[in-house]
């Protein structure tokens, strides 16, 4: 057996660092983390590679430091995409059924009609399932497969992005001498990661923030429906920290994830710590922070995001089909109150996501912050299961590939 099978590697290039994964899977199905590696994400600006060469610095430093805690060479690596250039749509297309019954090939070709659109121009398909049947008229169809009907309808999540940002990071991460296995969209890589049964068959909300973008996606019935990002995340918080107090950015940073709270405390007032202020230069030089002042500049970002989220939500024509579950997910989770805000702003059950299915013999955490990565993990072992009982040949070409994965999500997990 094969390195490429007895381990999966995934590189999730965030806003603000690079993250490489390497995992195991055991006899028992149980995942296992093998080797981490985190680097600062410099050359990579909102999910966009900015700078050619020093995206591959960072990219390579992480996967550098994975392998050499997981002990092995990394050949084929699965990587997720996330800006404000992807995109996230629904289409319909109708089609005639020829035969009796209908076909995975009917499906198929609605699939490659839809593609012949002029909108797929210029575009890389990160993700195409169907979501929703209609035959004859008669909606609310779950499988068509292997039904009678005359005319068949197909609903279609197809998720893109510009071809030259795809070939970007191609170009990257090939650079570090690896081949690249998938490239998953990060809003549905963190909901595979976060979501319960329960939560993807009822329907739920996944806020992802990061550092300098956060994404919204939403799924129900098993399917995912919807996704947007801004670019507006953590970051956005820590400068404004630091603007108003005349401090690092540095250190800004380091109160924001040791002091700030979007909910108000009894004590805050009470509460206090000194800071070395930007010209800094004699140990007098200090400035004395409040846990209250911090918590009146943090809160309001963090309202702004959730009035995205509502507004997002509405818009997104999904707001009746799920229940009211918001799974908030990415570093800018770990803000302490911040899903006692959301659930307070919204009116939602909200809750912090945290990867699940992963046990790690590392002294890292395993907290919201490698969402993506794992996600991204947990759906390409769970395609090799579906491989393996089906007898599909795992080692397919890029184009057969292609064909294949455009359809997982809907056949796999649901």
């Amino acid at each position: 057996m094969s390195n490429r099978d007895k381990y999966l590697a995934a590189l999730d290039i965030g806003s603000s660092k690079v993250c490489c994964i390497i995992a195991s899977r055991d006899e028992y199905d149980i995942s296992k983390i093998i080797g981490l590696g985190c680097n600062e994400a410099k050359g990579v600006s909102n999910g966009i590679i900015s700078d050619f060469n020093t995206a591959i610095k960072s990219i390579s430093a992480a996967m550098s430091e994975a392998e050499k805690k997981a002990n092995l060479k990394i050949n084929e690596i699965n990587i997720s995409a996330s800006s404000k250039v992807v995109l996230t749509k629904l289409f319909k297309q109708k089609i005639n059924i020829l035969e009796d019954k209908i076909k995975q090939e009917d499906i198929n070709e609605s699939l490659n009609l839809v593609m012949q659109s002029p909108y797929f121009n210029e575009k890389k398909i990160l993700h195409a399932a169907p979501i929703g049947f209609t035959i004859d008229g008669a909606n609310e169809i779950k499988n068509p497969v292997g039904m009678y009907g005359t005319n068949l309808e197909v609903d279609f999540v197809i998720s893109t992005i510009g071809i030259n940002h795809y070939k970007n990071y191609i170009e990257c991460v090939t650079k570090c001498n690896v081949d690249i296995g998938q490239v998953i969209f990060s809003g549905l890589a963190s909901g595979i990661a976060v979501l319960n049964d329960n939560e993807l068959d009822l329907g739920a909300v996944v806020l992802e923030i990061g550092s300098t973008k956060t994404s919204l996606s939403i799924f129900a019935k098993g399917n995912f429906l919807f996704s947007e990002v801004i670019n507006f995340g953590g970051n956005n918080i820590t400068d404004a920290i630091a603007r108003f107090f005349g401090i690092s950015f540095s250190e800004a940073e380091k109160i924001k994830i040791m002091h700030a709270s979007a909910i108000e405390h009894s004590s805050d007032n009470e509460i206090s710590f000194e800071v070395p202020s930007v010209n800094f230069n004699n140990s007098e030089n200090f400035i004395n922070i409040s846990k209250k002042d911090l918590h009146e500049i943090v809160k309001p970002f963090i309202e702004d995001i959730l009035k995205w989220t509502n507004v997002v939500i509405r818009k997104s024509g999904y707001e009746k089909v799920i229940s009211k579950q918001l799974v908030i997910t990415g570093g800018g989770a770990q803000l302490d109150g911040i899903s006692i805000l959301a659930k307070n702003n919204l009116n939602y059950n909200s809750r912090i996501g945290f990867p699940r299915e992963f046990k790690s013999n590392l002294e890292n955490t395993l907290d919201p912050s490698y969402s993506v990565a794992l996600g991204i993990i947990q759906s390409i072992f769970k395609v090799k299961e579906f491989d393996k009982k089906q007898g599909v040949n795992t080692h397919l070409s890029k184009k057969s590939r292609f064909s294949f994965v455009k359809s997982w999500m809907s056949e796999i997990f649901f």
